[in-house]
């Protein structure tokens, strides 16, 4: 086929498909127009949306800025002043309004603070709750393995060791080395088992605590048991 054949061929099947999205056009312009309108409708909603969670979740975390400065204040305040209590109390309110908006860190944060804050009042029980709620939320994230351990903690002061000794546990089974809280967890583990009378294990685990943590605080502690056992 010569150039200009060719040529017109192309011109006539380019004109043939213009003319059929010309016609297609023309016959549902109704249609067509509709479905633009809905599709910039929807563009725009999620738009919208998405500046709506953002404005929310940055407030959220305005908040839960303030909230931690509130509490590190009232540790340092005076617990026998008049007014202590009722800002205890008003922190609490908020900071269980909060936890309950979703599993954001915000609200993770403030779960997170509702278990200090039990925690500094003696009330094991409820912080511990409150540590293995964010643990379970975000078993994923540095308050997983922190909140963990922090429940481990507060079963030892319930005098309830077996069950310490299974959140420790459960620390290294998830998280292996990779938390800050290993080591602690790992010291942890020894010293019930040493205190449950399975000594050949405690050493063990002392052993590995100090062989894979040579210079955290707890290797060192390890490495002084293991000169006693």
């Amino acid at each position: 086929m010569s150039d200009k054949k060719k040529d017109k061929v192309e011109i006539t099947t380019t004109e043939r498909i213009e003319g059929q999205l010309n016609s297609f056009l023309g016959n549902h312009r109704k249609i067509v127009l509709i479905s633009c309108i809905a599709l910039v409708v929807i563009i725009l909603a999620i738009g919208i949306i998405s500046g709506i969670n953002n404005k929310a979740l940055s407030k959220e975390f305005n908040e839960i800025d303030q909230l931690s400065t509130t509490y590190s204040e009232l540790q340092a305040s005076d617990k026998d002043a008049a007014d202590y209590q009722t800002k205890v109390d008003d922190l609490v309110a908020k900071l269980t309004a909060l936890a309950s908006k979703n599993k954001k860190y915000p609200a993770l944060k403030a779960q997170y603070l509702l278990g200090v804050q039990s925690f500094d009042q003696k009330d094991y029980q409820k912080a511990m709750d409150s540590f293995l709620a964010v643990h379970d939320k975000a078993s994923d994230s540095y308050l997983g393995s922190l909140s963990l351990c922090n429940a481990a903690s507060c079963a030892e002061n319930l005098n309830n060791d077996t069950l310490a000794l299974e959140y420790y546990t459960k620390l290294i089974d998830e998280y292996g080395n990779n938390a800050a809280e290993s080591p602690k967890a790992l010291f942890g583990q020894a010293r019930l088992q040493e205190k449950a009378g399975n000594i050949d294990l405690a050493k063990a685990t002392f052993q590995q605590l100090a062989d894979q943590f040579p210079s955290s605080e707890f290797a060192k502690l390890a490495k002084n048991k293991l000169v006693i056992l």
